[in-house]
């Protein structure tokens, strides 16, 4: 849309169509969102400190209880997870030498057991990834000094006795695994490692190759149960679906469940499995939830575990089953069954998730009071913490980059959560229940908190250099810089705050803007800091919504309290005269306010002439604007033009039979009749109803002026009815009096 002579923003380039309507919707609703939360992927390098890798945790604080309480367990960790075989080979040579890691002190000086397992396990695990490459050939050298099957051998002779042998067990499956001795592997396992305790760590890490080793000598019933009590859904899926009894995923987690109810890993799986269920608003329309025989099984599976005494993650399914009910349309059902996962303690991760759901349901099914607004209020204070508080490099760079919020794309949890909660369940029914201006705070907290408290944008343009070529750059903005950067606006003119407030109603966006300059309370308040209220902003939305509504006095008072360095973010701009039917071509950048002055003034002299021709032109002047206005220049009442317009958070509009375009095409109709009636120049009266197409009335009330036998001679040649042809439009002036 904008006149740019060197920068052209790449993606509107790209989205060419969309972008020549000015400003367009999300691509994701807000509903779209995914708010089930149980598993959290890992998105860094695991360490100990990390309570989601539970399989580290657990092993250096078995390494920890086996040596000393001293030892921290983050030197543990380095020894046994960091370090490669050649750093541990020099430390395995130099015992003597001194080192600041604790661990590494005293597996050199006082336990030289541990450092030879350690050395045969580094060993070990540095072979293995040499003999499972698929570049690997016997006769490589491997940078080690032994091969596997000595590995394993030295392995299996320190499997009958002593406190490392559940240990040394565990390498020599692994060495044996990777050698294919699949039937010693199980030999093993059936004489040794399965009589270990169910919660023996070497134990659980021994049973995923062992299921793998009877799936490859065609067990598949005793792989299958291996691999459920390993808690592997996948390969669960894999096996089944090989031998001919294909499961489903909640099928194949039911089995899981049955062998491993404790299995940390299973979080994964039925997350997974909830979010193949949960709809995703993705574009532009809504996906209706239909239950299936499996969500039946998953919801059931769900109320089974979470009243089974011996299931440890018991909150974690009451609130599976309370999403998943809410899901069904059975919000009280969904309400009874969280009250349960909220009487009991969990992770700090878990209860994030079901504050959240709290949140929502609160949201779906309270009466809308003084008493739910003073709980939202807390609600929302919690999120706006968690927000703050959850911030990092990879969210502040995402909301750096122009589109990512815009679009609705999903990448913090937390502030989805906010949208969803907000834009999708609370805005919509205090709209219903006649609660607009307060719809309006929390709809423009929701698009504009993030963005407020990242404060940085990236624009990618391309620039051109002296030799014609283009050079993609990025530009680091800070908010209000991009807001007044002369590019399309990706934000104030495409989110849900500005389409609320452009198509609730012109009265309730002066209330709106009332309370933000003069806030009533602790919740104005605080939704006034978290948003985005530039006076600038409203003001032109207000100016904007008067011209639409043809008051044009008003109009001026909001135009002119827009700053002039405003206008060269605005997404929308006038090239043409408002006051021509026919395109004519003109530079205005405060082109709102100086078309609202010329109609107030016009209003005016209309009133004020008495002379019965001069206010017919007058009159259709003034009627030539209010058509511009929204057609022409649309960009004077509106901020994208369209058939349609794909609404979010309110109705759809359809701009073409839109109540306000209809009332002014009405207005102009009787502004050109009052015209034609007042004006007692006949060659005026014709050339009024000329310009604006009405032939059948020029040749039946002035079939004798000059319009007359034009429009008459023409008569024949429909197509040429409008003055089109060459001949006539190279001879036709406007009259002096319009000029």
């Amino acid at each position: 849309m904008k006149s740019l002579k060197y920068i052209i923003i790449s993606l509107a380039l790209l989205c060419s169509a969309v972008a020549a309507q000015a400003c367009w919707d999300p691509w994701y609703l807000p509903k779209g969102y995914y708010m089930y939360r149980v598993y959290e992927p890992m998105t860094e390098v695991p360490s100990v400190a990390d309570e989601r890798n539970q399989v580290v945790v657990n092993n250096c604080q078995a390494w920890q209880k086996a040596t000393s309480t001293t030892i921290p367990l983050e030197d543990i960790y380095h020894v046994v997870y960091t370090m490669d075989l050649a750093a541990f080979e020099a430390v395995y040579d130099h015992p003597k030498a001194e080192y600041e890691n604790v661990f590494l002190q005293w597996i050199t000086k006082k336990d030289r057991a541990i450092l030879e397992f350690l050395y045969l396990a580094k060993t070990n695990e540095h072979l293995r990834v040499k003999h499972n490459s698929r570049w690997y050939y016997p006769s490589m050298k491997t940078g080690a000094r032994m091969n596997l099957e000595e590995v394993a051998e030295k392995a299996l002779k320190q499997t009958k006795a002593g406190r490392l042998r559940d240990r040394y067990m565990l390498q020599a499956v692994r060495a044996l695994f990777s050698l294919g001795k699949y039937e010693q592997c199980i030999a093993l396992w059936n004489a040794e490692i399965s009589r270990l305790p169910q919660d023996n760590l070497m134990r659980q890490m021994i049973l995923p190759y062992i299921a793998g080793a009877e799936f490859r000598v065609n067990h598949v019933d005793n792989a299958v149960t291996y691999f459920a009590e390993a808690g592997d859904v996948q390969s669960v899926l894999y096996c089944t679906g090989r031998s001919g009894k294909s499961l489903s995923r909640v099928e194949a987690l039911e089995v899981v469940c049955q062998y491993a109810p404790n299995s940390h890993v299973i979080t994964e799986t039925l997350q997974e499995c909830v979010r193949r269920m949960e709809p995703e608003g993705a574009y532009f329309w809504d996906i209706k939830f239909t239950p299936t025989s499996d969500y039946e099984k998953l919801y059931a599976l769900s109320l089974k575990m979470a009243n089974n005494a011996k299931v440890k993650s018991r909150p974690m399914w009451y609130y599976t089953a309370a999403f998943l009910a809410d899901l069904n349309g059975k919000v009280a059902e969904a309400d009874k069954l969280l009250r349960q996962a909220e009487n009991y303690r969990t992770t700090a991760f878990l209860e994030g998730s079901i504050k959240v759901l709290r949140i929502y349901l609160d949201a779906k099914c309270s009466a809308y009071n003084a008493a739910y607004e003073n709980k939202l209020l807390g609600q929302l204070k919690w999120l706006d913490t968690m927000i703050h508080n959850n911030l990092n490099t990879y969210v502040e760079t995402a909301t750096a980059q122009v589109w990512s919020l815009k679009n609705g794309q999903s990448y913090y949890y937390w502030n989805d959560m906010l949208r969803r909660i907000l834009l999708a369940e609370v805005c919509p029914r205090m709209m219903k229940a006649g609660y607009e201006v307060r719809a309006l705070q929390l709809a423009n907290m929701a698009d504009n908190l993030l963005l407020n408290l990242v404060d940085k944008q990236i624009v990618s343009s391309y620039e051109v250099d002296d030799h014609g070529d283009y050079i993609e750059t990025d530009t680091l903005l800070t908010m209000d810089e991009y807001r007044e950067y002369p590019v399309f606006n990706g934000f104030d003119y495409s989110n849900h705050f500005f389409e609320l407030i452009d198509s609730i109603g012109l009265k309730t966006a002066e209330r709106y803007v009332q309370r933000v300059q003069h806030p009533q309370g602790e919740f104005d308040r605080f939704t006034n800091a978290r948003s985005y209220v530039s006076s600038d902003y409203l003001n032109d939305i207000l100016g904007t919504q008067c011209l639409r509504n043809m008051r044009y006095r008003d109009a001026l008072i909001y135009l002119g309290k827009v700053s002039e360095t405003y206008f060269y973010h605005l997404n929308t701009y006038m090239n043409y005269n408002p006051f021509s039917l026919e395109p004519k071509r003109i530079k205005d950048k405060e082109f709102k306010y100086d078309f609202a002055r010329e109609m107030y003034a016009l209003e005016q002299s209309i009133v004020l002439t008495e002379d019965p021709n001069r206010k017919a032109q007058l009159l259709v002047k003034y009627a030539i604007g209010i058509k511009n206005s929204f057609d022409l220049c649309w960009g004077l009442t509106q901020y994208y033009f369209g058939t349609t317009f794909w609404g979010s958070v309110c109705e759809k509009r359809d701009w073409i039979n839109d109540k306000f375009t209809l009332a002014a095409n009405k207005k102009v109709t009787s502004l050109v009749a009052q015209a034609d009636q007042i004006a007692t120049d006949k060659e005026l009266a014709a050339e009024i109803q000329y310009m604006f197409c009405n032939y059948k009335t020029i040749a039946r009330k002035y079939p004798n002026t000059q319009r007359g036998k034009l429009v008459r001679r023409q008569c024949d040649n429909l197509y040429d009815h409008h003055a089109e042809s060459k001949r006539y439009k190279s001879q036709w002036k406007w009259p002096e009096w319009y000029e």
